[in-house]
């Protein structure tokens, strides 16, 4: 498999001049290193690339004592984070040769260093698979991936089946690629993800948080939302939820906000995607004649504990879901006299937009409400 080299000059001020200096520090030690995967996607997009990342043939421990200001991250197969700013880091990883092991739909054993080739195959999606040589301006294609960008296409690298096999999470990538890119989904994949979707459920739950927060904290969240109801992988991360009004609402609301560099946060979309469920369980306890903050107590603590068997909800994330519901009466039947307190609180803001999202949707009778906490606030 020989690769195709196509000149490209992107223009200088596209590319972080942050990864810029790091690859040259790696071509004058005499290292292969290039700029690879979604950079690369989407600046031959015509899309602002939100990071640079570098692969390389030198080892992490060699990378590592190129740069002062560097860590080593992880054990297994260890990646170096140059760092230029508390918050602002190149990620630089080296070459990575084929897995050798599977155990129950994930890669066990992978810390085999390798060639560039090598790794490209190690890659998930065609289109993540290109590198940039920023000495010849070229962009290295080993699988078409170039090709899949302008027919706006998703092929795997490899068969469908077996990497998915490998890595499950994959298909959840692909979901997103296919909603982010506005693409369309290779038909082996689509068929593949029917077989073996089932695999998601050996995923550690904690992975599977990190992975819901890249799917709906993006500018198209309901619709990947869709495309995961209609590919029947959402019932393996939110089992108890199902489409409404509200999520759609919710999730165009979540879009709309970050479009607008607004603040969002996983508390929210949790407590959204729950919701009815935990109402479902609230009637059922009122039912026995338990007291309302009772009954939404302890409510909220069985949805939530059904959910953390699929996907992590962090103590400081079901806290601030439980708040959010627990605040719902408060809003709905406040006296005057309670007013001050309530907005003082400081989970009031997120429990106020709840209310009035509900009262855009699925609780219309509570559009008077939501206007007075809307107007009191003024």
């Amino acid at each position: 498999m020989n690769p195709k080299r196509h000149r490209i000059n992107f223009e200088k001020k596209l590319i972080d001049k942050d990864a810029l200096k790091v690859l040259k520090v790696l071509h004058k030690a005499k290292f292969e290193a290039y700029l690879v995967g979604g950079c690369i996607r989407d600046l031959l997009l015509g899309k602002i690339p939100k990071d640079f990342d570098i692969a390389t043939n030198a080892t992490p421990e060699q990378v590592h004592k190129l740069f002062k200001r560097s860590r080593l991250i992880g054990r297994r197969f260890p990646i170096v984070h140059i760092m230029f700013s508390a918050r602002k880091y190149i990620e630089v990883a080296t070459f990575r040769a084929p897995h050798n092991h599977i155990n129950k739909g994930g890669v066990v054993r992978d810390n085999h260093y390798g060639t560039l080739k090598e790794d490209v195959l190690r890659r998930d999606f065609t289109v993540n698979a290109l590198y940039y040589d920023t000495n010849k301006f070229q962009v290295i294609d080993f699988v078409d991936g170039l090709s899949a960008i302008n027919e706006c296409k998703i092929c795997m690298i490899g068969n469908p089946i077996n990497r998915f096999e490998e890595d499950p999470v994959r298909m959840l990538r692909a979901i997103r690629f296919e909603v982010n890119l506005e693409a369309k989904l290779d038909s082996e994949i689509s068929k593949s993800i029917s077989k073996k979707k089932h695999l998601l459920s050996n995923i550690p739950p904690a992975r599977l948080y990190d992975e819901c927060v890249k799917l709906f904290h993006n500018e198209k969240s309901y619709r990947v939302f869709e495309r995961l109801s209609e590919t029947g992988l959402l019932k393996f991360l939110f089992q108890q939820t199902n489409d409404s009004k509200f999520i759609q609402k919710a999730l165009n609301n979540t879009s709309e906000r970050l479009k607008n560099n607004k603040s969002v946060t996983p508390a929210f979309l949790f407590s959204v995607f729950l919701w009815d469920s935990q109402n479902k369980y609230f009637d059922k306890l009122k039912k026995r004649n338990k007291s309302n903050f009772i009954a939404m107590n302890q409510a909220s603590e069985e949805v939530i504990r059904r959910q953390v068997k699929q996907v992590l909800m962090p103590k400081w994330l079901s806290a601030r879901v439980k708040d959010i519901w627990m605040m719902q009466h408060q809003l709905e039947k406040c006296s005057s006299k309670k007013v001050a307190d309530l907005i003082a609180n400081p989970r009031f803001r997120m429990a106020y937009d709840f209310l009035v999202l509900r009262s855009q949707s699925i609780n219309p009778e509570l559009s008077d409400r939501a206007k007075y906490w809307t107007q009191i606030q003024k």
